[in-house]
C-alpha cells in the first residue's frame, strides 16, 4: 500500500465508516485538471452510488446527509450542497441569476417560489389588477362603444374594484417582501426594477386610499398607469428588451429628427408654394341635373382657395397635414385639388413621399435593426453568461464536496475537491426541475461515465444540453408482413410519393370546388345532386380509404406519431360526419331521383353541411406546407414568433395599457352624439360624416380598439381632426406620441426580429439541406425534430463561450457563495489495516 492511501474514520456513535481516498497533491491543487481517466482503484478510490433507500422522487433535499455507497466505501454527503446545486443547475436552465442567499432554509423556500404553480399563480395576479381596466369606471361592460346605440352602462360595485386592488397590490408586495428575503437585502437594493415596483406599490397604495375616500369620483388614478410595470419587471425577457430599447434610443432620435426637418422644410415649401388664393368670381356654365333641366351657376374658377384652406392654411396644419401624407393615410385626397390646378405640383409629393417614405422611413428601420439588434445581442450574451455561470457555480460547490471525517481536527468537513463523480453528477440531474427532453440529452451523456471523476471542463460540456433547442425522437417502427404480396403493397403505401399522390388529389379537389363556385355558385348549394355535391362526396371517400390503409401500413403507433397523420385523421373524420349527415337527409349524389331544388329550411341545412365540408378540404390541403421547402420555412418563423414573441407582445400590451388609460383620462366624454345629428350633414371625410361614432375613448375597450385604428394609420387624420375640434391643438401630441412609439419604434422592433428569425432559420435550412438530402429515403425517416427553440436560440451561433477568468471572478464576488468549505485539514491519517 502506498503512503498516499490512508483512511479516514468518523465516529458517530454508531459503527465507524471508512473512506479510502488517494490523494495526489496535483490534482488537489487544480480546479480544472483532466482526471477522466484516473478511475481505476489504483488511482483514485472515489467513486460513488447512491444507495437504493433513496429515491429521487421521494427525498427531501433538506436531509442532513446523504449515504452514497460503492463496495465497502461509504460517504456522507452533505445535502445542503447537493441542493445548492440543485437550485443553481435550475436557475443556469431558466437564465436566472444566482445572486441570491445559498443558505438550505432560503433555498428550500426559494425552489418553491421559482416553481410552477407560485409562477402561475403571481402571473395570475398581475392579470387580474390589470383587467380591472375593463370593470372600473367607465365599465366596458355595454354591448357597443356607439354613442348612438350604446344604452346603459353597466357598472360594479366600487367597493368590489377597490377591494380586487388592494388584494392584488397586496400580494405583489408580498411578492417584492419575499424576493428580498431570499436575495438578501445587499442583492435587492442593487435592482432598480424590484426597488421601483416598491415605490410604485408604494405609491399606488396611497392613490388607493385617496381613491376609496373620494368613494371612487377622484378626477385623476395615477395608479392606473403605473400597472404595466408589474408586467416587465416579472419578465427577464422583457427587462432587456426595455434597456435595448432606452440605449437604442438616441440613434433613432437622430433619425427622427432629421425626419422632423424633413417635414418642417416641405411644410414652408407647401405654404409657399399653395397658398390660400383671393376668391375670383366669373361667369361660368356648369351643368347640374336637376328635374332634367340644365341649370347654370357662377362659381369661383380658383380651386386653390379650398385646397389653401383645408390643408396649408396655418403652420401646424400644414406640418400635420404633410406628416399624416408621410403615412399615406390621406394620400391622393392631400395632393388633388393642388394636382388639379396644376400637375406640377404633383412633383412637390412625389420629392416629399420619396425622400420622407422611402429613403428616410427606411433608414428609420435600418438603424433599429441594427441598433437594437447590437445591443440586444449583447444582452443575450449576458444571459449565456449566467447560464454558464450557474452551471459552472454547481460545479464548485459540489466539487468541494464535504464529507465525515475524523481525527483531531475540530472542522468537521474537509474539502476533497478533485473532481466530480459521475454517479453524484446523476442524482444532480434526477433531482433537477428540468423539462423531460433536456434531463434525458443530460442523463445520456453521463450515462457511459459513472464511475468516472469530471473535470470543470467535461462538467461544463455535460451541462451544454441545456442549449439544445431541438430534440430527434425516435419514430416507432413499422412492422413490415413477412408474405410477400402483402409486404410489397406495404411498401407502396408507406411511400413518400403516396402522400404526394394524396396532396395531388387533395389539390385536384380544391381546383374542382372553385370552378364550381366560380360557375355555378347558386345552384351548387341549392340542388340535391349538384355537380359539387358529387365531386366532394367521392374525394371524402377517397380521403377515407386513404387514412384507413395508411393505419394499416405503418400501424397505429407509428400512424400516430406523426402530427401530420393526426391532423389528416381528424379532418378526414369531420369530412365522413358531414357527408354522412348530408348522404342521410338528401340522400347520395350518385342515384338522383329528381333535380329539384331545395327550398325552406332545408335548405339552409343543405347550405350549411356544403359550407363545412368544402372549408375542411381547404383546410385539409395545408397539410401540403410542410413538404414544400420554402413555403414550410416561411410558417416555421411565423409558429416561432407566436410562441417565442411573449416578451415583445407583453411590451406592446404594456404601452397599449399605459396610452388607453391616458387616453381615457384626456378625451373621456369629449365627442357627444344629439339626436339631431342623424337628419343634419357634416363635410366630407370628419368623424361624423363617416359615422365613427364607436370609435372613441369612453372606455377601456374602445380606447384600445382607437389606439389599434391609429397604429394601423388607415385615416386616422379623422381622429386627429375630431380630438382638435373638441378639445384643442395639444391634442395631436398624444395621437402623434403613439403613431411613434407604436408604429416607428415598436411595429419596425418586430419587423427586425422577423427579418432576424428568417435569416436565421434560412441559414440553418441552408446548412442542413446536404446532410436532408444524404438521409432522406424514398420511405418515412426514423426520427422526428421537435424543436424548442426560444428568442435566446436565435443568436445561440454568433455568442461567444465567457472566459475562465470571467466565470471565477464572478463567482468570487457573489456574496453567499463559499467556495472554500473552511480550514484546511488537519486530521491525523492512519494507514489502512489490512
Amino acid at each position: 500500500m502506498s503512503e498516499t492511501d490512508k483512511i479516514w474514520t468518523k465516529s458517530d456513535g454508531n459503527d465507524p465508516e471508512e473512506i479510502r481516498v488517494a490523494l495526489d497533491p496535483e490534482l488537489m491543487s487544480t480546479t480544472d485538471a483532466d482526471i477522466s481517466n484516473l478511475s481505476s482503484p489504483q488511482e483514485i478510490d472515489t467513486n460513488y452510488e447512491l444507495s437504493e433507500h433513496h429515491d429521487e422522487d421521494t427525498r427531501d433535499l433538506t436531509e442532513p446527509n446523504t449515504q452514497i455507497e460503492e463496495g465497502n466505501h461509504r460517504i456522507i454527503l452533505d445535502e445542503e450542497v447537493l441542493l445548492q446545486a440543485v437550485v443553481l443547475i435550475e436557475d443556469a436552465y431558466s437564465y436566472r441569476t444566482i445572486n441570491h442567499r445559498l443558505g438550505a432554509n432560503y433555498l428550500h423556500v426559494y425552489r418553491k417560489y421559482q416553481s410552477f404553480p407560485v409562477v402561475v399563480f403571481r402571473i395570475t395576479v398581475i392579470l387580474l389588477l390589470h383587467l380591472l381596466a375593463f370593470i372600473e369606471d367607465p365599465s366596458s361592460l355595454t354591448k357597443t362603444s356607439d354613442l348612438r346605440t350604446q344604452g346603459t352602462r353597466g357598472s360594479v360595485p366600487c367597493w368590489v374594484t377597490q377591494c380586487l386592488e388592494l388584494i392584488c397590490l397586496s400580494l405583489l408586495l408580498i411578492d417584492n417582501f419575499l424576493r428580498a428575503y431570499l436575495t438578501g437585502y445587499h442583492y435587492f437594493v442593487r435592482q432598480k426594477w424590484d426597488m421601483a415596483a416598491v415605490a410604485i406599490i408604494t405609491v399606488s397604495l396611497l392613490d388607493w386610499a385617496v381613491s376609496f375616500g373620494m368613494n371612487c369620483h377622484e378626477p385623476l388614478r395615477c395608479r392606473r398607469l403605473l400597472r404595466p410595470f408589474f408586467i416587465l419587471q416579472n419578465s427577464s425577457l422583457m427587462k432587456k428588451i426595455v434597456r435595448c430599447l432606452k440605449r437604442t434610443l438616441p440613434e433613432v432620435i437622430s433619425v427622427l429628427l432629421l425626419l422632423a426637418l424633413h417635414i418642417i422644410v416641405f411644410t414652408m415649401f407647401a405654404m409657399l408654394l399653395f397658398p390660400i388664393y383671393e376668391v375670383k368670381e366669373s361667369n361660368v356654365t356648369h351643368i347640374a341635373s336637376g328635374n332634367g333641366s340644365d341649370i347654370p351657376a357662377t362659381t369661383p374658377t380658383v380651386s386653390g382657395l379650398f385646397f389653401g384652406m383645408r390643408y396649408f392654411n396655418s403652420l401646424l396644419e400644414s406640418f400635420v397635414s404633410l406628416l399624416v401624407l408621410l403615412t399615406t393615410a390621406n394620400h391622393p385626397d392631400v395632393t388633388l385639388p393642388a394636382y388639379s390646378r396644376n400637375r406640377f405640383a404633383s412633383i412637390f409629393f412625389i420629392i416629399y413621399l420619396l425622400i420622407g417614405l422611402y429613403f428616410l422611413m427606411n433608414m428609420l428601420l435600418a438603424v433599429i435593426y441594427n441598433q437594437f439588434r447590437g445591443y440586444f445581442l449583447n444582452s443575450m450574451q449576458s444571459s449565456l453568461l449566467r447560464r454558464r455561470l450557474g452551471v459552472r457555480a454547481a460545479f464548485e460547490v459540489m466539487r468541494r464536496k464535504r464529507y465525515g471525517a475524523i481525527g483531531q481536527n475540530k472542522n468537521p468537513f474537509c474539502d476533497l475537491g478533485a473532481g466530480i463523480s459521475g454517479s453524484v453528477i446523476k442524482s444532480l440531474i434526477e433531482r433537477s426541475l428540468l423539462p423531460q427532453h433536456v434531463r434525458s440529452s443530460l442523463l445520456e451523456k453521463i450515462k457511459d461515465g459513472e464511475n468516472q471523476i469530471f473535470s470543470a471542463s467535461q462538467f461544463n460540456y455535460i451541462f451544454l444540453s441545456l442549449d439544445n433547442d431541438v430534440v430527434h425522437k425516435q419514430l416507432p417502427a413499422v412492422r413490415w408482413f413477412t408474405h410477400r404480396k402483402w409486404r410489397m403493397i406495404q411498401r407502396i403505401l408507406v411511400h413518400k410519393y403516396f402522400t404526394y399522390f394524396g396532396m395531388l388529389m387533395a389539390f385536384t379537389n380544391l381546383i374542382i370546388i372553385t370552378i364550381q363556385l366560380g360557375a355555378k355558385y347558386d345552384s351548387s348549394f341549392r340542388e340535391n345532386h349538384s355537380t359539387l355535391r358529387i365531386v366532394n362526396f367521392t374525394f371524402v371517400m377517397y380521403y377515407m380509404i386513404e387514412q384507413a390503409v395508411k393505419v394499416w401500413a405503418f400501424g397505429w403507433r407509428r400512424y400516430l406519431a406523426d402530427l401530420g397523420n393526426i391532423y389528416d385523421a381528424v379532418i378526414t373524420v369531420a369530412l365522413v360526419i358531414g357527408e354522412t349527415v348530408s348522404a342521410s337527409l338528401y340522400g347520395i349524389p350518385y342515384f338522383p331521383s329528381s333535380k329539384e331544388m331545395i327550398a325552406g329550411s332545408s335548405s339552409t341545412t343543405m347550405w350549411n353541411i356544403l359550407r363545412l365540408v368544402n372549408v375542411l378540404i381547404i383546410v385539409r390541403l395545408f397539410k401540403a406546407i410542410p413538404h414544400i421547402r420554402s413555403m414550410s420555412l416561411i410558417v416555421m418563423v411565423l409558429v416561432d414568433l407566436l410562441r417565442n414573441m411573449k416578451a415583445f407582445a407583453g411590451i406592446l400590451v404594456a404601452i397599449y395599457y399605459v396610452f388607453a388609460i391616458f387616453g381615457m383620462q384626456l378625451f373621456q366624454g369629449k365627442i357627444k352624439y344629439e339626436p339631431e345629428f342623424a337628419n343634419k350633414t357634416f363635410p366630407c371625410g370628419t368623424y361624423e360624416q363617416m359615422n365613427y361614432w364607436p370609435n372613441n375613448f369612453d372606455d377601456f375597450f374602445s380606447s384600445i380598439v382607437v389606439l389599434w385604428d391609429v397604429m394601423v394609420v388607415n385615416n386616422w387624420m379623422v381622429f386627429l381632426q375630431v380630438y382638435r375640434d373638441k378639445t384643442s391643438p395639444w391634442s395631436y401630441l398624444y395621437f402623434v406620441a403613439w403613431w411613434l412609439l407604436s408604429v416607428i419604434i415598436v411595429l419596425n422592433l418586430f419587423t427586425a426580429l422577423i427579418m432576424e428569425n428568417f435569416i436565421m432559420k434560412w441559414d440553418r435550412r441552408r446548412q442542413m439541406s446536404e446532410t436532408d438530402s444524404v438521409g432522406a429515403n424514398t420511405y418515412e425517416h426514423l426520427t422526428i425534430s421537435v424543436h424548442h427553440s426560444n428568442v435566446h436560440s436565435m443568436f445561440k451561433d454568433v455568442l461567444e463561450e465567457p472566459t475562465e477568468n470571467e466565470l471565477l471572478s464572478s463567482l468570487r464576488a457573489h456574496r453567499y457563495l463559499k467556495l472554500d468549505s473552511g480550514p484546511p485539514c488537519d486530521t491525523e491519517f492512519v494507514p489502512l489495516l489490512n
